[in-house]
């Protein structure tokens, strides 16, 4: 249709043009308005300029190739409008972004005809909002994969819409988000090999083809209780509660800190880290005499308030958290400019102390402390390749980027071992993770539930990483607010849902 009407364009000015030329009486002397020569000559140039326009548009610009390319699809959300131009229409609404698939190749993003109007097609829909994003022109801008897109297309030299493979796993990533039950919170499931991020579910959501309606933006946008725009997946942070007790492990023996039972230390129920300031304790349970190990089963909060504290010192622990990743932003491994301001920056894990009180409770991983779910699943993941941090990545194929993060290997295989004890009996997570034996996974893991936060959260958290045949997949879920449960009985189910889908769709093999 659009070759036509450029055909047509181009006779009627050609005739016009051409009429005017060979009749003194003809168009151009019947307006009066043009009786100056310079003015005549100036519209037969504007006329002409006109006419060589189109005829190259319609007979070099659009050849076949280019035709092939943009009209190409096997399905309507593949489809992109003949002949536009990258370049030329950067701010219009019907940008002619490369369509998104997932690690299957399946359509994640690409454009349909909408009210006589090519518009983005998210056939996904809320699955995958937060990641692919939206773009809708100069209406609402963009955001995820999409913006990142933009920046792609305007940094290169043709004109082409760029296809793009993600790393994810749509099948995953629905199962993450039925997992969530509608529960605010997150879900990462993440190859340490590689960076590759497979799932990053995120709830609520949204529909980004509900993003140029009105009436479901405003919705969107203003609601502050459950914030659908922001992915507590990659951009949130939360306390860790005691998931951070793996990591006051590992600062402790990476710093070589004398561990409490060589002081003496027994946990009689609370640990004092000074006067006027409240004290830390185990809920009425007192564990005795304790090694490292059986602490991390028991997920005593005396033991590792005192590591982390009195041993090795509120500084010293914010270092090493520090010089994995805490207080600075992470970025992706990308070629797709993901790490762009509007595009999909990665949320800051935060490590902060406003007082002496708060700074006395990073061992707990509370007041002091809030981990974005991603960076913990890299953090996490280093501990499962053996000190190794791999940057992470949306983009299939892309070759690993390994972090300038600090931790021996002989360390990071300690602290894995301690990842076994919270699944073993008497263990905050003991027995859920147990189907997955049948199955041939050893799972690695602890459990995080914090209490009430200042800004209204209670979150639960469980940290793992599954292993089968050498192969070795990091899950974290994190729930906003866990309304009086315990993550062993919370959130450690849904890990354990995750690894079987893992396992059910070839990932151990």
């Amino acid at each position: 249709m659009g070759t036509i009407l450029t055909y047509v364009t181009l006779l009627l000015t050609a005739l016009f043009l051409f009429g005017g030329l060979i009749s003194r009486g003809g168009a151009f002397e019947s307006l009066r308005i043009l009786r100056g020569r310079g003015i005549r000559f100036s519209f037969y140039g504007i006329v002409l300029f006109l006419f060589v326009a189109l005829l190259w548009r319609g007979t070099i610009y659009m050849n076949e190739e280019r035709e092939g390319w943009i009209t190409a699809g096997r399905d309507p959300g593949d489809t992109i409008s003949l002949g536009f131009n990258t370049k030329s229409r950067f701010r219009s609404m019907a940008q002619p972004l490369g369509r998104v698939f997932d690690r299957n190749g399946l359509l994640l993003a690409g454009y349909m005809a909408k009210e006589g109007h090519l518009r983005r097609h998210y056939p996904a829909a809320n699955a995958v909002a937060h990641i692919v994003g939206y773009w809708t022109g100069p209406i609402r801008d963009g955001s995820g994969v999409e913006k990142g897109l933009i920046y792609l297309n305007d940094s290169l030299q043709d004109d082409r819409p760029h296809d793009v493979m993600l790393s994810l796993d749509l099948r995953l990533q629905q199962e993450g988000m039925n997992v969530l039950q509608g529960r605010n919170g997150a879900i990462i499931v993440l190859d340490p090999s590689n960076g590759q991020v497979l799932t990053a579910a995120s709830w609520p959501s949204y529909d980004p083809n509900a993003v140029w309606d009105n009436d479901s933006w405003r919705d969107f946008a203003t609601d502050e209780e459950g914030k659908p725009l922001i992915s507590r997946a990659l951009k949130d942070n939360f306390s860790p509660g005691s998931s951070i007790k793996p990591l006051v492990a590992a600062g402790a023996l990476q710093l070589n800190a004398e561990l409490p039972e060589s002081a003496g230390f027994v946990c009689n129920g609370t640990y004092n880290p000074g006067s006027r300031i409240p004290a830390i304790s185990d809920h009425g349970t007192s564990h005795g005499r304790l090694n490292l190990p059986n602490a991390m089963r028991l997920s005593c909060n005396t033991y590792f308030s005192w590591l982390a504290d009195k041993s090795i010192g509120y500084e010293k622990m914010k270092g090493f958290l520090e010089s994995i990743g805490a207080n600075s932003r992470m970025n992706w491994n990308t070629g797709i400019f993901l790490n762009q301001y509007g595009a999909l920056r990665i949320g800051v894990s935060r490590v902060q102390a406003n007082d002496r009180i708060a700074e006395s409770r990073i061992g707990i991983g509370q007041a002091s402390v809030k981990l974005n779910p991603l960076h913990a699943a890299v953090m996490y993941g280093g501990i499962a390749e053996g000190g190794v941090f791999v940057a992470p990545t949306l983009e299939l194929d892309r070759p690993p980027d390994t972090l300038a993060w600090s931790l021996g290997a002989v360390v990071a295989e300690e602290v894995a071992n301690l990842l076994l004890e919270p699944l073993k009996p008497g263990g905050t997570a003991a027995g859920i993770l147990g189907g997955l034996k049948r199955l041939g996974i050893t799972g690695y893991g602890k459990t995080g539930t914090a209490d009430r936060e200042p800004d209204g959260r209670s979150p639960s958290w469980f940290s793992s990483f599954g292993e089968k045949n050498g192969k070795r997949y990091v899950v974290i879920v994190v729930l906003e607010n866990r309304r009086g449960a315990y993550a062993g009985s919370l959130n450690a189910p849904m890990a354990s849902r995750m690894y079987e889908m893992l396992d059910k769709y070839g990932y151990f093999r």
